[in-house]
């Protein structure tokens, strides 16, 4: 599969479902669901209207409302129903909000008010703050007399849109910036405006630097204080001319390479970009070898899915660690994992596929190996005994997470390789968590979490890490799915900002596969689900590009999108890649 190909649904259909434009409806997957982006890309352009004379305070309230749906996006009809001074000091791209229907606009003395059903809301780089608050949702506006006619006096300062609006106009991507120690490329989700500005849409948001709940969380190289000017013009042949203006320090050759990284792996979304050339106040940018142009895939070592090649399996079969790729058969390794009676119920191998953390004894006990036979560590090292642990999980950086459930409530587990320490996560430490996963670049913590009286909830949290590239502390949670009634039974990376959710309609007989946005975005995004019968016992999947998502089974797993079917060995418990 091309990477243009994957790119024409952007960030919306993860590159392990993309290249189908459905799934199949025989064996195993009996029925899918998911927004078609092809019809939400003929929006077509609303004129604004400007203010009438001799509207009624009402009426000038709802012409505002109406005149934000312009398109392509604009405001300056919107000002229009605004005091001079108002229309002033009006900051419309300070944050987005995004409203599921209002009730009729309502006077009350000298002002207008309206009552929102629900609503959501974006910050000023278009990237997922969540539901507002029901005490959040009446927009009030004072409305005053300025020559003779109503005029507000007080908007908000924000772009108020109907979610229908929204979701035929804008689309989720991703703005890639560095972890703190500049190993890995972190991609930040933001809704960015459909059309033939994307590539300019996508430099003007990495140049506003972070979002604002990423601070601390990524760095960027590109300086502050530049822009791109009017736009980011894309010739016939694929290239992107990046004209950054404003004053900036100079850069040095190594800044230079993590910026290039920074905006390559940001353009490559832009299905006509696929080389990019860069000057700073009109003075280019040095490209490694001296080439004329710089490629949108030459930054593929600082990728978000780290290292390795992530298509070998590895899973347990009669409690021995057992690895393969899907047209070869699944072996034990030679590690000490793989002998017989290593008796393990579950298993996590590094993404450099070298080490492997075994959960044995039940559950009650975690020790590290090396996958394959070492002279150098002969013996499994026992990192944790005495509890009741899940399935741990990797980052690029070789950190184990293992998450430990305890009757008071659960307890996380970081092992950096030197030292082995709890650290508290706010929603997940002390609760009923039963699955924990990292992401690869290691910034973001996504876990199955159950809530008394609402059930089984995916639950997230950012990671902070210090200069030394040590965790320093976790942010606060936010809910990424919550599902309704269902047990989640299984929880995968499917990408870089995508979380594979596995639930359990019917237990053991009918399961559906939900793929969902890491930052719990609910609007604007597609949400890929699909039905699976039989008994699943989990998903494989992985962040990295093309990487098939299986249906695993006590004897067999199935590709979910070519729906090809491989025979498992005998006592099958487990299948994943590393990670």
């Amino acid at each position: 599969m091309t990477r243009s190909r994957a790119l024409v649904v952007l960030v919306l259909a993860l590159a392990v479902l993309s290249g189908c434009t459905s799934l199949p409806t025989s064996g195993p997957v009996v029925q899918s669901s998911g927004t078609d982006r092809d019809d939400t890309r003929r929006a077509s352009d609303i004129d604004a209207r400007p203010p009438v004379a001799g509207a009624s305070r009402t009426e000038v309230v709802t012409g505002f409302l109406d005149a934000m749906t312009a398109w392509p996006v604009q405001t300056s009809v919107a000002k229009q129903y605004l005091t001079d001074e108002a229309a002033g000091g009006w900051n419309p791209e300070q944050e987005t909000i995004i409203y599921s229907d209002s009730l009729p606009v309502r006077e009350s003395g000298g002002s207008v008010s309206v009552q929102l059903t629900g609503a959501d809301r974006l910050d000023a780089v278009g990237a997922w703050r969540g539901s507002m608050g029901i005490d959040e949702l009446t927009l009030d506006f004072r409305v005053a007399v300025q020559d003779g006619e109503y005029r507000i006096t007080d908007p908000p300062d924000a772009l108020v849109v109907p979610a229908s609006w929204f979701r035929q106009r804008y689309h989720q991507v991703s703005l890639y910036y560095f972890d703190p120690v500049a190993k890995i490329l972190v991609p930040e989700p933001v809704f960015v405006p459909e059309g033939d500005q994307l590539a300019t849409s996508l430099v003007s948001g990495l140049l506003a630097g972070p979002p604002p709940l990423a601070q601390g969380v990524v760095r960027s190289f590109l300086p502050a204080g530049l822009s791109v000017g009017l736009s980011v013009p894309v010739s016939d042949a694929g290239v992107a001319d990046i004209a950054l203006v404003g004053e900036a320090q100079s850069v040095t050759s190594e800044q230079a390479e993590l910026m290039l990284a920074q905006l390559a792996w940001t353009l490559r979304q832009d299905p006509s970009v696929t080389a990019l050339r860069v000057s700073v106040d009109g003075t280019p940018l040095p490209l490694p070898g001296g080439v004329a142009q710089y490629s949108v895939d030459a930054a593929a070592a600082f990728g978000p899915a780290g290292p390795g090649g992530g298509k070998t399996l590895y899973g347990i079969s009669q409690g021995r660690l057992v690895s393969g790729g899907k047209d070869t058969r699944l072996d034990p390794v030679t590690g000490v994992l793989g002998d017989e009676g290593a008796g393990l119920v579950a298993v996590a191998v590094s993404p450099d596929n070298e080490q492997a953390a075994g959960v044995d004894a039940g559950g009650h006990r975690v020790r590290l190996a090396h996958v394959q036979q070492s002279t150098a560590q002969p013996a499994a090292q026992v990192l944790l005994d005495g509890g009741t642990y899940a399935r741990p999980t990797w980052d690029h950086a070789g950190r184990l997470w293992v998450l430990e459930r305890r009757p008071a409530g659960a307890v996380v587990w970081l092992y950096d390789g030197t030292e082995l320490r709890t650290v508290r996560v706010p929603g997940i430490t002390g609760t009923r968590a039963r699955h924990l996963v990292v992401s690869r670049d290691g910034t973001r913590l996504v876990a199955v979490v159950r809530v008394p009286r609402a059930g089984d909830q995916v639950v997230g949290a950012r990671v902070f890490l210090n200069g030394r590239g040590q965790v320093a502390r976790t942010g606060r949670p936010f809910v990424v799915r919550a599902p309704e009634g269902s047990a989640i039974t299984d929880l995968a990376w499917a990408g870089p900002i995508r979380v594979a959710v596995l639930t359990a309609t019917v237990p053991g007989s009918l399961y559906e596969v939900d793929v969902v946005p890491a930052d719990g975005a609910t609007v604007g995004v597609d949400v890929l689900s699909t039905i699976v019968t039989g008994e699943v016992l989990g998903l494989a999947a992985s962040p990295v590009e093309d990487a098939p998502m299986y249906a695993v089974y006590a004897d067999r797993f199935v590709d979910l999108v070519r729906q090809d079917k491989h025979d498992a060995p005998d006592g099958l418990s487990q299948l994943d890649y590393a990670g």
